[in-house]
This record gives structure tokens, C-alpha cells and sequence, in this order.
């Protein structure tokens, strides 16, 4: 456990402890508890006095507090330096992954060593909502209803008799205005509200003060997780969408304090499983249909039918023009080459269902070493293997390996999908020869 500036650096897994003496007190710890229980205990659990993360990673600031919960798959120590390599390694990882655009951050790279998790995020926000205020926040026409000296627009009969009764000068009427006052500035406006209440960055609240003065006129509403499932955009809103989905984050994982006491908690955290098996699928999507490998699809999250209505979902799916592979990720820390009963039965059934006969646990590289395809021992399986293989993500300088996917395909798929690809020509070579 680190800390410094109020940052509190932690693994995943890891147990906080209240203590008087370090950054983790308890009032941080009644704050966490309260949104622990408000959650299910989704991201953490609590205890006495203690605080057990699990497989979320990402950022928590409860009062002025931020903590950093990093992924951990190796055996180093907990030092300041190994906290520094996975801090940045997540960055990378979230980076890759779509869930973080540094290259809108001005002096991003400058700021990944001393900056938190969660100040690149409200940053990240900040300066796509100026973007959006620089060209101009969206307007367009709404139905108002109001009671005015004229009429403007239709009358309201219904409302107007009952409202107006004794107000024969009024008119109770609809008409459209055109203004600014929509879903999308509402949105806004709430993130840049609940980031004036947390936000302790000086730099931060001055360009947050900046920009509220900007949404005048636009409604203070409470967005919720149905708001955002009906948003669309089109080639006039595009340029909301990050910051849109930067505002969900903010507003949907923010839980106020409401009895007052300054205990309000915002959590931005992600499934480590989930986050690995996409940042494995990318760097091998980055290898379809290259033509230095017989590869020309790699396929994500592939849903077949298989009882009733239930389904099943291999991670990654790797295709040749014959051949189907599956890749499960698995992010955990293996003791030894062996992996759970579980784990196995369900590399079985992939097999099986997705009609391959090769299908691949895939851990984070740790010490050791990638054993070779094993088959499944029952005459009615034949030629169905398994093969437990681990993937070191970082390079020789301690950075998350840019070629991942290439280092992947040479280390664990090459042998099998050229070996398969001469095979083929082989066979298509014979047939050929036959016809003649």
C-alpha cells in the first residue's frame, strides 16, 4: 500500500485496514461501508473496520480521498515500483480498450506518473465538454407549456379554463422554443455539478466553474441508467458521445451523501476478467488478415444456442479459412499448470459446441511456463485437446508489450494454424492431381 497527495495505491484483492495513523481513516471506512451496502458489495467487501476489493480495478475518491485499486499477475513485490508499472499499465490497458482517450489530455504522458486514475478522467471530461461549448452547445425546438397575457402557439382549453377562471386576461398555451435545455446539455450539466461537489484539483474547479456559467438556461435534472439507454446520435451529436459516456460513469456511479456530512463516494471501476479478455481480443484482432498468418477472423464473445433459451459464450474465437480455435482468458494467478475442474469441463463443451479441436486457457504469464496441447482422455473425445498457456504482458523494460498479439500468435497459434495450413494446401494439392 502506497499513498501520497491523498492517492492511495492498492491491488487488487488487497485488504485496507482503518488506521489513525495512515491516509485510511475511519470515516472514509463509514463512507465506503454505506456505499458497499448501497452496491450489494459488487466491488467490495466489509468487514470490521476493513475493506476487501476484488476483481474490480479502477479508482474510488470517498471524501478527499482517491484510491487507486490496480490489477496484480505476477509475484513482485508490492513496492512503490510495482505499483508504478501496473498504474500505468491499466492506463494503457484502458486506453487500448476504448474506455479512456489520453490523446485529448493535454501533456497526458507528462501527467500518468503523479496523476491519478481518476483526475485523467474528470480531465478527460473537461476538455471534451469545452470542445462541445467551443463549437456550440446543441439547441432545438421543445414544447413549453405556460400561462402568458397573449396567446402564443395553441391553447390548452382544458387547462385553460381550470387555470384561468378568474384570469380572463391570461391564456393557458403550447408552443416550441429552441434552446439548449435537452437530455444531452442535462446530462452535462449534472456531471460538471457532481464534479464541483468532489472535485479538489484547483485547476479542476476553475474550468468546471467556467463551463456551468455556460448552461444557463439548461435544467438541473437527475439523469438515470434509462436516460442513457435511449440516447442516440447522429451526425449533429456524434461530438457529444465521449463525453457522454464519460458523464454516465461520473453520474451513475456517484453515490451523494444524502443526510449531509461531506461522505459522498464516486467509484469509476471495471472488471479486471473483463478488462483482459478485451485487450487480449484486440491486440489478436489487430492480426486478422495479415498476410503473414493464415488468420481472417478473430471474433469476441461468440454466442451459440445450447439448451432452450440459454446460450453459450466462448471469449475469443480465432478462425482460418479451416480451422476454428478457442481462446479462454482467464485472469488469475495459477500455483501451478493446473487448472480447475471448472475451468476444464468448460474448455470441453467449447469443444464441442464451437466444433474445434483445440481450444486454449489463457492466464497472465506469472513463472510459469506455456505446457503443450493435452487431449481430453475418452475414446467418444478423440483428437479434442486442451492446452493451458500463459502470456507475459510486459516487455523486457517492465511496459505493457505493444506486439501482444503478435507475441501470442508466435509463442501459441503459429505451430498449430501453419502446421494446419499445410495440411490444407496438401490436401487441396492431392485433389488437383486426382481430377487429372
Amino acid at each position: 500500500m502506497s499513498s501520497s497527495k491523498n492517492i492511495l495505491q492498492v491491488f487488487e484483492h488487497h485488504t485496507l485496514k482503518v488506521d489513525e495513523e495512515s491516509t485510511f481513516k475511519l470515516v472514509h471506512f463509514n463512507a465506503l461501508e454505506k456505499y458497499g451496502y448501497k452496491t450489494k458489495e459488487k466491488f467490495f467487501s466489509v468487514g470490521n473496520k476493513r475493506i476487501k476489493f476484488n476483481n474490480y480495478v479502477g479508482v474510488i475518491q470517498v471524501k478527499n480521498l482517491t484510491i487507486e485499486i490496480l490489477p496484480k499477475a505476477d509475484n513482485n513485490g508490492e513496492d512503490k515500483d510495482a505499483k508504478e508499472k501496473w498504474h500505468n499499465a491499466l492506463i494503457a490497458m484502458l486506453e487500448e480498450c476504448k474506455l479512456i482517450k489520453l490523446s485529448t489530455i493535454s501533456n497526458a504522458k507528462l501527467k500518468l506518473k503523479s496523476a491519478s486514475i481518476l483526475d485523467l478522467y474528470y480531465d478527460l471530461f473537461l476538455s471534451e465538454t469545452e470542445t462541445i461549448f467551443k463549437h456550440g452547445l446543441r439547441k432545438n425546438y421543445r414544447p413549453i407549456k405556460e400561462n402568458l397575457n397573449k396567446v402564443k402557439g395553441k391553447i390548452l382549453f382544458s387547462s385553460h379554463i381550470r387555470k384561468n377562471a378568474f384570469h380572463k386576461e391570461r391564456f393557458f398555451v403550447e408552443h416550441k422554443t429552441y434552446d439548449a435545455d435537452n437530455k444531452l446539455n442535462q446530462i452535462l450539466i449534472k456531471a460538471l455539478l457532481v464534479l464541483k461537489t468532489i472535485a479538489h484539483n484547483p485547476n479542476h474547479d476553475i474550468r468546471i466553474n467556467k463551463l456551468l456559467l455556460n448552461f444557463e438556461g439548461v435544467s438541473e435534472d437527475s439523469p438515470t441508467e434509462k436516460w442513457f439507454d435511449k440516447l442516440t446520435f447522429d451526425r449533429n451529436t456524434e461530438r457529444y458521445r465521449q463525453a457522454i459516456t464519460l458523464a454516465k460513469l461520473i453520474i451513475l456511479r456517484y453515490s451523494p451523501d444524502l443526510k449531509g456530512g461531506n461522505e459522498n463516494v464516486l467509484a469509476i471501476l471495471f472488471d479486471m476478467n473483463m478488462l483482459y479478455e478485451n485487450y487480449v481480443y484486440r491486440k489478436l484482432k489487430a492480426l486478422q488478415n495479415d498476410s503473414d498468418n493464415p488468420i481472417v477472423a478473430v471474433k469476441e464473445q461468440t454466442r451459440m444456442p445450447f439448451w432452450e433459451t440459454r446460450g453459450l459464450r466462448a471469449d475469443i474465437i480465432v478462425e482460418t479459412a479451416d480451422k476454428r480455435l478457442v481462446i479462454d482468458t482467464k485472469w488469475k494467478v495459477l500455483k501451478d499448470n493446473k487448472p480447475s475442474d471448472a475451468d476444464l469441463k468448460q474448455m470441453l463443451v467449447y469443444n464441442l459446441h464451437y466444433n474445434t479441436d483445440l481450444s486454449i486457457l489463457l492466464y497472465p504469464k506469472t513463472t510459469l511456463e506455456s505446457s503443450s496441447k493435452k487431449p481430453f482422455k475418452n475414446k467418444n473425445f478423440k483428437n479434442l485437446n486442451c492446452q493451458v498457456a500463459f502470456t507475459d504482458l510486459f516487455n523486457e523494460e517492465g511496459k505493457l508489450e505493444s506486439n501482444l498479439g503478435d507475441k501470442i500468435y508466435n509463442e501459441l497459434l503459429k505451430k498449430e494454424l501453419i502446421n494446419l495450413s499445410h495440411f490444407t494446401v496438401a490436401n487441396i494439392r492431392n485433389s488437383i492431381f486426382k481430377l487429372y
